[in-house]
């Protein structure tokens, strides 16, 4: 039962929904049936269960400052 990122073409919103089989979602907001699956974008890879690199590519590091914020250190 994967869970899929929609749009809602009424009004815009943005959600998740879990699909069973040949369901398909409605806006949780506006409750329309006029939606559309959103591409994801591919998870990171994974390093001793954290992610191996910071939003801005530089490797994670261990100063205290909770490792993702490209402090430099």
């Amino acid at each position: 039962m994967p869970i899929y990122e929609y749009k809602c073409d009424a009004c815009g919103a943005d959600f998740e929904a879990l699909v069973r089989g040949s369901e398909e979602p409605t806006c949780p907001d506006c409750n329309s049936p006029s939606v559309r699956k959103r591409m994801s974008a591919p998870s990171s890879p994974h390093v001793n269960g954290a992610s191996a690199d910071t939003p801005c590519g530089q490797p994670r590091h261990s100063c205290g400052c909770g490792g993702n914020c490209c402090c430099g250190h």
